[in-house]
């Protein structure tokens, strides 16, 4: 990532970052993706039945209500390599595409997020904006991410040094 980061900015850490910038930051875009895919925001989906419908072998009336487990399908075995190991570099290889489905990291369907590509440039752009500049690492490498879990999970501490870099 790093390599990436000062390939592009070429040790400019001032600059302001481009929409060119992003779309050459193909390895912090995989990283984005696959800490999502780990570690989803939002862990399940509410979806309601318009008209009574045949899923999983069953017929459900019509305003039947389901939730779709994310975490579920981001961490199976159909749909993911080895899917509890963090590997930013299966996003990077050539024709690599997700199963259909198999990732929900803005929704998916009619109700997929709208913003999903500025949410995109954003995180990727955050990424760059932060490290080309400064090293950060975590305190302890050991401790447990502390996180709380409701309709959306979040960390509630992650304790990181920061320091400039040379």
């Amino acid at each position: 990532m790093l390599k990436e980061i000062d390939r592009n900015f070429q040790d400019d850490k001032t600059r302001p970052i481009t929409e060119n910038d992003i779309h050459n930051l193909k390895y912090c875009e995989a990283i984005v993706k696959e800490v999502s895919r780990i570690f989803s925001i939002v862990n399940s989906l509410p979806r309601c039945l318009g008209k009574p419908d045949e899923i999983g072998g069953y017929q459900w009336p019509a305003e039947t209500m389901f939730r779709i487990n994310i975490d579920a399908i981001h961490h199976n075995e159909e749909y993911w390599e080895e899917p509890d190991k963090f590997n930013p570099d299966r996003w990077m290889v050539e024709g690599f595409e997700t199963k259909k489905n198999s990732f929900i990291m803005f929704g998916g369907g009619l109700r997929i997020c709208p913003g999903r590509k500025l949410a995109m440039f954003e995180l990727v752009g955050l990424m760059a904006l932060l490290f080309r500049k400064y090293e950060i690492d975590l305190v302890d490498k050991k401790a447990p991410l502390k996180t709380e879990s409701s309709a959306i999970t979040a960390c509630t501490e992650l304790l990181v040094e920061v320091k400039l870099r040379k």
